[in-house]
């Protein structure tokens, strides 16, 4: 029989049961102990690992030296009345419960509780998830290098100058690799396993770890089991003021990697506040650093070209044989002379052959249009539920690659994103951020449009995001932008300030970018 230990004058309780989320605001939130039936081979427990109070809490090892925490199946409710913390932040309340509460989603259900996309995969209902605890670095593996979640390393990136993809085994320098990579983490000597369990992490994953950092800091009332908890910044903190530190909060250092200010993955003091939950067992580094490639949502798109924009109200643009219909969303960009149209999103209107209205835009008092100018359409898609997330491939021609019409056709379903569009000068940018005064920002739906959108981590409309955003999300930049071979980022770089974090996403990059600011960090399901 397990006994119970002490660590570091804690006392690190042995937790019998299997798969618990635990309690907001408590001891051991945010992770928990896999259940034995479904660790995949090559994966371990560490010392530590079945211990409440731990720094090994529900951390687990694989064969490559990756360590990974094991987030349980939950369920969540947004803007009930009943939930113990409306009083405070009304229809942004969220409370989280797990399979020790509802034995499955129907009751979840019934309760006003929602199941998590993040544990539907390939069609199936999953008991929990593996994620890296720390972002990707380089490890030797046999006679080959892989991409390894390991505490202190230097964390990957897609360019040559900095940590670079192509250092590992099999990998190019652009962000597609993020995919492969993946893959070779438990194939032999670093070569590409076709029935790999691993994949770059995907957008599901980001925001079940960012809605688990919510509920801890609503529920947590001081920093004793939330370290990173504060009545203003209450979220994970990271490396984000170009300076080895948070721009939230001074305490927080990192150690440098070598290049520019980018710290190393995990080396952030106090640790246990750049974790999800505040704690030395969770998940590191989601604020900051470097951005991670999310996979699992993708857009494909056409550009048009403009040749007017009127100054008038409401604006008329000229685009011969523009194709667009009345309520399509556009982007306009690098116009020259009326500059007050660029980066923001509009609304078409009395669409014509050649010619189209701004909804509710009135351009009477921009400078004159001049020349050039672009008009970019996107159609959205997401991951279906049908789909697993490690079938993904790097391509964009073939079946299962998560760029290109083929794959997108065979393993996706599109979506209308929330994006926020002009109606005025001054709304409708590219840089929108994550939350906007007290409007409700994750849509309380159990099924749907709304229960997509926030699995995905995104508002449940326009009303959800504006340019300042909020603390309750972190100010956390949602930067909206129509891009073909969108690939999606997560949580932001070194030099990105208060608009990183665990809610942050990125629309303007494609698969074939390379930044020296963008890496990867993977993650599994039960085998």
């Amino acid at each position: 029989m397990a006994v119970d230990m002490w660590i570091d004058g804690v006392k690190c309780e042995y937790q019998p049961t299997e798969n618990l989320i635990g309690t907001p605001g408590t001891l051991g939130f945010g992770v928990g102990r896999c259940p034995a039936a479904s660790l995949p081979a090559g994966m371990s427990a560490l010392d530590g690992t079945d211990y409440l109070g731990h720094s090994q809490y529900g951390n687990y090892q694989f064969t490559d030296g990756s360590v990974m925490c094991w987030i349980p199946k939950f369920y969540y409710r947004i803007a009930s009345v009943s939930s113990l913390v409306y009083a405070t932040y009304g229809v942004n309340a969220i409370d989280i419960v797990g399979v020790d509460t509802y034995a499955d989603e129907a009751a979840a259900n019934a309760a006003g509780y929602a199941m998590h996309r993040a544990f539907i995969d390939g069609g199936v209902e999953q008991p929990g998830f593996f994620v890296d605890k720390y972002k990707c670095s380089k490890q030797a593996l046999g006679t080959g290098y892989v991409a390894s979640s390991i505490a202190n390393g230097l964390p990957l990136s897609s360019s040559s100058v900095h940590n670079p993809f192509s250092g590992l085994t099999g990998g190019v320098d652009a962000y597609y690799s993020a995919i492969d990579l993946a893959h070779r983490r438990d194939g032999s000597n670093g070569n590409v396993n076709a029935s790999s369990i691993f994949f770059c992490c995907s957008q599901f994953v980001h925001s079940a770890l960012a809605m688990l950092s919510l509920a801890h800091g609503q529920y947590s009332q001081n920093d004793t089991w939330c370290a990173w908890y504060n009545a203003t910044y209450n979220y994970p903190k990271g490396c984000n003021n170009n300076a080895l530190k948070d721009s939230d909060d001074a305490t927080v250092t990192y150690a440098s990697d070598g290049y520019s200010n980018c710290g190393r993955t995990g080396s952030g003091v106090p640790f246990a506040k750049t974790t999800h939950n505040g704690q030395t067992c969770g998940v590191a580094d989601l604020n900051g650093l470097i951005y991670e490639i999310s996979i699992g949502i993708t857009c494909i798109a056409t550009t048009k070209s403009i040749t007017g924009a009127s100054q008038a109200n409401p604006c008329v643009i000229t685009s011969a044989g523009h194709g667009y219909s009345n309520g399509d969303v556009i982007m306009i960009g690098s116009v020259v002379g009326m500059t007050q149209l660029n980066y923001r999103f509009y609304v078409v209107a009395n669409a014509a052959a050649n010619t189209f209205e701004l909804s509710g835009v009135d351009s009477s008092g921009y400078t004159a249009y001049s020349s050039a100018g672009t008009l970019s359409k996107g159609t959205f898609y997401v991951a279906k539920s049908s789909v697993a997330m490690k079938a993904f491939t790097k391509g964009n021609t073939g079946a299962t690659d998560h760029w290109g019409a083929t794959g997108v056709a065979a393993m996706m379903d599109s979506f209308a994103p929330p994006f926020k569009t002009a109606t005025g000068a001054t709304t409708g940018a590219c840089a929108e951020r994550m939350g906007s005064g007290t409007n409700q920002v994750l849509s309380e739906s159990l099924s749907g449009v709304g229960w997509l959108l926030a699995g995905m981590g995104f508002p449940k409309d326009s009303g959800g995001i504006d340019p300042t955003g909020t603390n309750l999300f972190g100010k956390d930049h949602f930067y909206q932008y129509i891009r073909n071979e969108l690939c999606l980022l997560a949580c932001a770089g070194w030099t990105d300030g208060a608009p990183a974090g665990a809610w942050y996403s990125y629309w303007a990059h494609t698969r074939s970018t390379a930044s020296s600011a963008v890496g990867l960090r993977a993650a599994c399901y039960p085998a």
